[in-house]
C-alpha cells in the first residue's frame, strides 16, 4: 500500500477463475452421481454385476492415438445381459471408478466421451480427436456478436492523413528522454507514440482543469502492459503519483522488479483486484482489455469523479465508452498503430454502482 496521503493503492483478493471452473465441474460431478444412486433402483444390477464384467473385458492402456468410445462399452454390456435394465448414469459411474482405480489418473485419459484403453472384446479404434485451434475459435466465435467499431484503417488512403513523427520528436527533445531509455519501459515506436498520444490529450483537453503540477492527482494507467510505459511518461513530466496496474506487468525480459522513478508504482494485477482512493484521478486506458465501468469501480475519489483518456482497441470500442465525452472522438494520426481512436472524459461517477455500464 501506498503511504502518499495523497493516494491509497491496495489489492484485494479474488477468487481465481479456474477455481470457479473447478468448483462448479465438482458440484456437477457430484449431482450427476447423486442421480445414479437415486436411480439405482430402477437397474436389474449390482456393482458386482458390473465389476465382474469390467474384470473379463481386461481393459488395457490403448496405442498412441486410439481410443474407445464409452458407448460401445455400454452397448457390450447390454448384449451381454439382453434381459436386464441397465441405468447408464450409474454404470458409467462404475466404469470410471473401475478404470481409475485400475491405470491411475495419470494414464487414464478422456477425449470428447471416449477413453484411452482398449480389450480383445471392445477394441479400440483409431480416431483423431486433436483439436485444430482455428477451427475452435471459428465455432466458438459463430454467432457472436463482434464490436462493430473494433476494425480501423491502417495505412491513410490521403496524403495529408499520412502518419506523423511528431511524438518522436517530442520525445527526442525531452530531458527525460535518457531516463526512459534506460529504464526501457518503451520496447518499440508503437508503444511510445501511444503512451504520447495519451499525454497529448491530457495536454490538449484535460490540462486547464488537472495541472501538471498538483500533487493530489493520482494517474491510473489500467492495462500499461509488461512495462509501467504510460504511468513512467506521466511520472517524469508532471507531480503526479502514477500508477500502472496490468496482470502481466513484469512479464517481458526487459521488466525491472522496480524503478528508479519518483512518484511511480506498478502492480501485476488486474484493476478489479485493486482499490484506488486518491483526492483526484486520471484514468489512461491504452488500448486496455477491460470495460470501462469495470474500472471506474475500483476507483475512488473525493468528489466521486474520475477523468477518462481512453484509446479502445480489438473488441473493447463498445465496452469502453461512456456519454458526456469532454470532445468528440478523434484519429491521432501520429499514433503508429491501426487502432488510433482517443476518447477523452472529464468527470465519470467512479467507485459506486451509477458507473456507466
Amino acid at each position: 500500500m501506498s503511504s502518499d496521503p495523497a493516494c491509497s493503492v491496495a489489492r484485494i483478493e479474488l477468487e481465481p477463475k479456474w477455481l470457479t471452473l473447478q468448483r462448479d465441474h465438482n458440484e456437477r460431478v457430484e449431482r450427476e452421481r447423486a442421480a445414479a444412486r437415486a436411480d439405482v433402483s430402477t437397474t436389474n444390477f449390482e456393482r458386482s454385476h458390473y465389476a465382474a464384467f469390467f474384470d473379463a473385458l481386461a481393459f488395457e492402456v490403448a496405442p498412441e492415438d486410439e481410443w474407445t468410445a464409452r458407448e460401445r462399452i455400454l452397448e457390450a454390456f447390454r448384449d451381454a445381459h439382453v434381459d436386464g435394465n441397465v441405468e447408464r448414469d450409474a454404470f458409467m459411474s462404475e466404469l470410471g471408478e473401475h478404470l481409475v482405480s485400475k491405470f491411475g489418473t495419470k494414464a487414464l485419459r478422456r477425449r470428447k466421451d471416449n477413453l484411452n484403453i482398449t480389450s480383445a472384446r471392445v477394441p479400440s479404434e483409431k480416431v483423431n480427436l486433436r483439436v485444430n485451434k482455428k477451427l475452435a475459435k471459428a465455432k466458438r466465435m459463430k454467432g457472436r456478436q463482434l464490436d462493430p467499431n473494433r476494425s480501423r484503417k491502417i495505412v491513410a488512403s490521403k496524403a495529408e492523413d499520412a502518419i506523423s513523427s511528431r511524438y518522436m520528436t517530442e520525445f527526442l527533445q525531452l530531458h527525460c528522454a535518457t531516463e526512459l531509455v534506460e529504464s526501457r519501459v518503451f520496447p518499440d515506436a508503437k508503444e511510445l507514440t501511444e503512451s504520447f498520444s495519451a499525454f497529448n490529450a491530457w495536454r490538449t483537453h484535460l490540462s486547464d482543469d488537472f495541472s501538471a503540477d498538483d500533487p493530489n492527482i493520482t494517474l491510473v494507467s489500467v492495462g500499461d502492459g509488461h512495462t509501467p510505459r504510460t504511468a513512467a511518461l506521466f511520472a517524469f513530466r508532471t507531480r503526479w503519483n502514477c500508477v500502472a496496474v496490468d496482470p502481466e506487468m513484469g512479464f517481458a525480459k526487459d521488466s525491472k522488479a522496480s524503478y528508479d522513478i519518483d512518484r511511480l508504482q506498478h502492480h501485476c494485477a488486474k484493476i478489479e483486484e485493486m482499490r484506488i482512493k486518491t483526492k483526484r484521478c486520471i484514468i489512461v486506458m491504452v488500448h486496455a482489455h477491460v470495460s470501462l465501468a469495470t474500472t471506474l469501480r475500483s476507483i475512488q475519489a473525493e468528489d466521486g469523479t474520475a477523468a477518462c483518456i481512453a484509446l479502445p482497441c480489438c473488441n473493447y470500442y463498445s465496452a469502453i465508452d461512456a456519454p458526456n465525452r469532454a470532445v468528440p472522438e478523434y484519429e491521432d494520426m501520429s499514433v503508429i498503430s491501426p487502432h488510433r481512436t482517443v476518447r477523452v472524459w472529464k468527470a465519470l461517477p467512479c467507485g459506486t454502482s451509477e458507473s456507466p455500464q
